[in-house]
């Protein structure tokens, strides 16, 4: 198959989706915005600054990154060396919390609500999971959450969280033929790291949804944070990545996949470059790459860039609104 065209043209998923067995996804926000449009936010950071609970002394903490999950892993470093050494923590707990709830709110004041999610767009977004082998997700909103499970049960899909806690366990982190593993490369709201770094997912309660429990402090356990990799550079994602259990096995994943991949909804900008890295580890498989339709100039750019960033001997760019995932039925209710 030879590469495709890079002077701004698309073609349609239906003359894609034949070309080659397409076993592997990976999803970008691109399916959040398509589904709720206000996804788009440029920074969690700016958005928490102008009104969402952070503080002066909790600013002063974001001096070099705009990275919230960078911030609360060197909180919680420094809370328990003070510890180790007797010496009070009280104010770092403070900033702690302050930060873990300017977060939360600014994730709630973006984020839908499952009952303006249509059943029939978890249906389709499910449907279209379950064509593909693995997948991936950068977005750590409750879209695919929600579509895994929106049958009333999880099967074929697998998140290697197990146990009645439900937490992540490197040595038990094997999927079975039959089992469609998804990982959320960046975290997600549904994930905690406790402060003895072991991960695990929250689940509904009879009181509490998933998104009244993010960002909310967890009874036992005063240093567990969301699992979240926020804005920031590729270089400051991965070091949040490399230093987390789940977020290097599900990294790790990414990079030993060998599968025809599609590409969805991600633009595979420098801050992502540690993506394009890991699909590069097989340049000998296809890589098919969504874009939504545009000026021709400004997709022959765009298409020029990520030709650049990926080592794949055939690269296809297709029409997203071509495939289910990004059509406008999928749209959720904005009341």
């Amino acid at each position: 198959m030879e590469s495709g065209s890079i002077d701004g043209s698309l073609v349609g998923w239906e003359d894609v989706a034949d070309t080659a067995e397409w076993e592997g996804l990976l999803l970008g926000n691109g399916l959040s915005v398509n589904v709720w449009p206000n996804f788009v936010y440029d920074s969690l950071f700016d958005h928490a600054q102008d009104g969402g609970g952070l503080t002066v002394e909790d600013r002063a903490l974001f001096q070099d990154t705009p990275n919230f999950e960078r911030v609360l892993a060197d909180l919680n470093v420094a809370i328990r060396t003070c510890d180790v050494v007797g010496i009070d923590t009280s104010r770092l707990y403070a900033r702690y919390r302050s930060i873990q709830l300017a977060l939360g709110h600014a994730i709630r004041e973006v984020h839908l609500q499952r009952s303006q999610v249509p059943d029939a767009t978890l249906e389709t977004i499910r449907d279209v999971l379950e064509k593909f082998e693995w997948v991936f997700s950068t977005s750590y909103d409750l879209l695919v959450y929600w579509a895994m499970s929106y049958r009333g049960h999880f099967k074929p899909f697998v998140d290697c969280f197990w146990g009645k806690r439900c937490e992540f366990d490197p040595n038990r982190a094997d999927v079975l033929v039959g089992q469609v593993p998804v990982y959320f490369l960046h975290g997600a709201l549904h994930l905690v790291v406790g402060g003895s770094g072991i991960t695990w997912k929250l689940r509904n309660t009879q009181i509490r949804t998933l998104l009244d429990q993010f960002g909310q402090p967890i009874e036992g356990d005063p240093q567990a944070r969301a699992l979240l990799v926020t804005e920031g550079s590729s270089q400051d994602k991965l070091r949040a990545i490399e230093g987390n259990d789940y977020l290097a096995h599900a990294l790790d994943r990414l990079r030993e996949c060998e599968l025809p991949m599609v590409v969805f909804g991600s633009s595979l900008s420098e801050q992502d470059r540690h993506l394009a890295d890991a699909l590069n580890e097989h340049p000998e498989r296809p890589i098919a790459v969504s874009m939504r339709p545009g000026p021709k100039r400004d997709l022959a750019i765009r298409q020029a860039d990520i030709y650049g960033r990926l080592a794949t001997e055939s690269l296809i760019f297709f029409d997203a609104t071509t495939q289910p995932l990004g059509q406008s039925r999928i749209a959720a209710r904005c009341d």
